[in-house]
Protein backbone atom coordinates (compact mmCIF):
# COMPACT_ATOMS: atom_id res chain seq x y z
CA UNK A 1 0.00 0.00 0.00
CA UNK A 2 1.62 3.32 -0.88
CA UNK A 3 1.69 5.99 1.01
CA UNK A 4 -1.07 8.78 2.04
CA UNK A 5 -0.76 12.51 0.40
CA UNK A 6 -0.02 13.39 4.00
CA UNK A 7 2.70 11.54 4.75
CA UNK A 8 4.13 11.96 1.66
CA UNK A 9 3.77 15.55 2.23
CA UNK A 10 5.50 15.19 5.75
CA UNK A 11 8.46 13.18 4.35
CA UNK A 12 9.29 15.71 1.62
CA UNK A 13 12.65 17.68 2.45
CA UNK A 14 12.38 20.96 3.87
CA UNK A 15 12.64 23.91 1.50
CA UNK A 16 16.47 25.46 2.06
CA UNK A 17 16.50 29.19 2.17
CA UNK A 18 19.04 31.82 3.60
CA UNK A 19 18.28 33.50 6.81
CA UNK A 20 16.33 36.68 5.58
CA UNK A 21 14.95 35.29 2.34
CA UNK A 22 11.50 35.44 2.26
CA UNK A 23 9.29 32.15 1.44
CA UNK A 24 6.03 32.43 -0.74
CA UNK A 25 3.68 30.03 1.14
CA UNK A 26 1.13 30.56 -1.82
CA UNK A 27 3.10 30.23 -4.75
CA UNK A 28 4.85 27.27 -2.77
CA UNK A 29 1.12 25.37 -2.53
CA UNK A 30 0.10 26.88 -6.37
CA UNK A 31 3.86 24.84 -7.46
CA UNK A 32 3.20 21.53 -5.39
CA UNK A 33 -0.90 21.49 -6.06
CA UNK A 34 -0.96 18.80 -8.50
CA UNK A 35 1.61 16.45 -6.22
CA UNK A 36 -1.11 17.01 -3.05
CA UNK A 37 -4.41 17.87 -4.45
CA UNK A 38 -6.24 17.76 -1.36
CA UNK A 39 -3.80 19.03 1.03
CA UNK A 40 -3.79 22.27 -1.07
CA UNK A 41 -7.68 22.59 -1.22
CA UNK A 42 -7.19 22.44 2.48
CA UNK A 43 -4.85 24.91 2.11
CA UNK A 44 -6.69 27.59 0.22
CA UNK A 45 -9.42 27.34 2.85
CA UNK A 46 -6.83 28.05 5.49
CA UNK A 47 -4.74 30.60 3.87
CA UNK A 48 -7.67 32.64 2.05
CA UNK A 49 -8.75 33.71 6.20
CA UNK A 50 -8.44 37.20 6.08
CA UNK A 51 -6.01 39.18 8.71
CA UNK A 52 -8.61 40.35 11.36
CA UNK A 53 -7.70 43.16 13.92
CA UNK A 54 -10.28 41.59 16.36
CA UNK A 55 -8.41 40.79 19.44
CA UNK A 56 -7.50 37.04 19.33
CA UNK A 57 -9.54 36.29 22.36
CA UNK A 58 -12.95 37.39 21.39
CA UNK A 59 -11.78 36.26 17.85
CA UNK A 60 -11.84 32.69 18.91
CA UNK A 61 -14.49 32.62 21.76
CA UNK A 62 -16.97 30.54 20.19
CA UNK A 63 -17.72 28.54 23.31
CA UNK A 64 -20.90 30.94 23.86
CA UNK A 65 -22.34 30.09 20.47
CA UNK A 66 -21.51 26.45 20.86
CA UNK A 67 -21.64 25.71 24.55
CA UNK A 68 -24.74 26.85 26.34
CA UNK A 69 -26.40 25.74 30.01
CA UNK A 70 -27.29 22.94 28.07
CA UNK A 71 -24.68 21.64 26.00
CA UNK A 72 -21.52 22.06 29.13
CA UNK A 73 -21.28 18.44 29.94
CA UNK A 74 -19.84 17.84 26.08
CA UNK A 75 -15.78 17.04 25.89
CA UNK A 76 -13.32 19.41 25.05
CA UNK A 77 -12.46 16.97 21.62
CA UNK A 78 -16.57 16.76 20.59
CA UNK A 79 -16.71 20.90 20.92
CA UNK A 80 -13.16 20.99 18.53
CA UNK A 81 -14.72 18.30 15.96
CA UNK A 82 -18.25 20.20 15.93
CA UNK A 83 -16.72 23.88 14.99
CA UNK A 84 -14.34 22.06 12.72
CA UNK A 85 -17.20 20.64 10.91
CA UNK A 86 -19.27 23.32 10.70
CA UNK A 87 -16.67 25.98 9.25
CA UNK A 88 -15.90 23.40 6.68
CA UNK A 89 -19.66 22.35 6.00
CA UNK A 90 -20.17 26.44 5.91
CA UNK A 91 -17.47 26.63 3.41
CA UNK A 92 -19.41 23.80 0.69
CA UNK A 93 -22.93 23.91 -0.70
CA UNK A 94 -23.70 21.33 1.42
CA UNK A 95 -26.69 22.20 4.18
CA UNK A 96 -26.62 20.11 7.84
CA UNK A 97 -28.37 21.01 10.72
CA UNK A 98 -25.87 21.43 13.41
CA UNK A 99 -28.30 21.32 15.82
CA UNK A 100 -29.74 18.09 15.10
CA UNK A 101 -25.93 16.74 15.02
CA UNK A 102 -25.32 17.94 18.53
CA UNK A 103 -28.37 16.77 19.84
CA UNK A 104 -27.47 13.29 18.20
CA UNK A 105 -23.50 13.36 19.47
CA UNK A 106 -25.34 14.64 23.10
CA UNK A 107 -27.94 11.50 23.30
CA UNK A 108 -24.52 9.24 21.73
CA UNK A 109 -22.31 10.57 24.87
CA UNK A 110 -24.74 10.29 27.10
CA UNK A 111 -25.91 6.24 26.01
CA UNK A 112 -21.70 5.89 26.46
CA UNK A 113 -22.04 7.34 29.83
CA UNK A 114 -24.34 4.87 31.05
CA UNK A 115 -23.02 2.08 29.31
CA UNK A 116 -25.35 1.42 26.92
CA UNK A 117 -23.11 1.35 23.51
CA UNK A 118 -19.53 0.61 23.10
CA UNK A 119 -16.90 3.20 22.10
CA UNK A 120 -16.25 0.87 19.07
CA UNK A 121 -20.11 1.48 17.86
CA UNK A 122 -20.09 3.75 14.95
CA UNK A 123 -24.32 4.24 14.39
CA UNK A 124 -23.81 7.79 15.66
CA UNK A 125 -26.90 9.85 14.09
CA UNK A 126 -28.41 6.62 12.98
CA UNK A 127 -30.87 6.72 15.55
Amino acid sequence: MGKSELESYLDEAREKREEGESFDILEWWKMKSDKYKVLAKMDRDILAIPVSTVSSESAFSTSGRVLDQFRSSLGPKTVEALICAQDWLRASDICIDIERLLEDVEKYEEELDDGGISQDDETVGNN
